[in-house]
């Protein structure tokens, strides 16, 4: 009798070993998951389509960038609009028709980044000025592969929260131009007879 019970514990106690080590085995999975989810983030490449402005300078500019760690392989970009920089139809200002929109970029290196002038701002928000060739919104859709991963990324550039912003200053930039004006003054002073 004595042993049947003692059988019947070590049967429970080793059912009970059993699940925990289940339990354990599915954390640990879990854990690794994480860890290569968390690898994948840090190492992966990122495509940022952004608005870009200068300091000292009204012109929106739109940047392409790798902001990540690896090379975005096979890249495609879209935009959902035709966009005419400066406001200019004529001739081939057109944005959607440039290569960077309309042929595949095999390999977008980290840290790589490509830049598009756009329009002024005076432009870009004037009353009455065409959206259809200077829209304030538009989308840049950004397909791109990595370790056998698709990565499919909306970009929405939405330019009308910059409007009655401040244009950027750089201290730098003004002192130079107070400098400009100077050695010009001197320039000016020295021609006098």
């Amino acid at each position: 009798m004595i042993t049947e019970i003692l059988t019947v514990a070590l049967v429970g106690i080793t059912g009970f070993y059993a699940w925990a080590t289940y339990r354990i085995l599915r954390a640990n999975e879990r854990v690794v998951e994480v860890m290569h989810q968390q690898s994948d983030t840090i190492t992966r490449p990122y495509v940022c389509v952004s608005p870009l402005l200068e300091p000292d300078n009204p012109i929106f500019y739109l940047r392409v960038s790798n902001t990540g760690k690896t090379a975005a392989l096979k890249l495609k970009l879209t935009i959902d609009k035709s966009y005419f920089k400066f406001g200019e139809k004529a001739g081939e200002n057109d944005l959607a028709t440039y290569p960077a929109f309309n042929q595949i970029i095999d390999a977008f290196p980290p840290g790589a980044e490509i830049v598009f002038s756009l329009a002024q701002s005076f432009k870009i928000f004037a009353e009455g000025a065409d959206r259809e060739i200077l829209p304030t919104s538009f989308c840049v859709t950004a397909e791109y592969l990595y370790c056998n991963k698709i990565v499919k990324e909306d970009n929405i550039i939405d330019l009308r929260p910059y409007f009655k912003a401040s244009i950027p200053q750089d201290a730098y930039v003004r002192k130079l131009k107070d400098i400009s004006k100077a050695i010009e003054s001197v320039a000016q002073s020295l021609k006098k007879p």
